[in-house]
């Protein structure tokens, strides 16, 4: 996908929030390596593979539920890339967002391999139980 240099992690994270916000599913699932894990959030059971990676989309796209990604700051280090993230979410009638620090990590084909979300979990509304920290699976 990519060629292994520094800036990896950059265009990943780029890649996924412009495919995220497209709803380009099979360009977004693409991005992953097979051996993925999520820590979203720290602090909930890690999430692994390419069953992770369906789930996050499909959860995140449910029937009256549509997140939008907004990167304020990405600041990058080799493989690894720490973003300041605005999650945008429509939840049926409301419009809601959700602040936090996402760290991607991408192997030397610049595929992503692990993301690690740190978030305040929201008070005035209720996300996905997959994303919070005390989903069952």
């Amino acid at each position: 996908m990519y060629n292994g240099e520094v800036g990896n992690a950059r265009l990943a994270v780029e890649h996924h929030t412009r495919h995220w916000n497209a709803m380009n599913r099979d360009a977004w699932v693409a991005l992953f390596s097979p051996a993925v894990t999520f820590e979203d959030p720290v602090g909930a059971p890690t999430k692994h593979g390419v069953e992770a990676v369906h789930n996050s989309w499909d959860r995140s796209f449910r029937p009256g539920r549509r997140w939008y990604l907004h990167p304020r700051q990405i600041v990058e280090a080799g493989f690894e890339a720490a973003v300041v993230m605005h999650n945008e979410g429509h939840l049926e009638d409301r419009v809601v967002e959700v602040r936090g620090i996402e760290i991607f990590t991408v192997d030397a084909t610049g595929l992503i391999v692990s993301i690690r979300s740190f978030f305040d979990q929201p008070t005035e509304f209720a996300l996905d139980d997959y994303f919070t920290p005390d989903r069952g699976d």
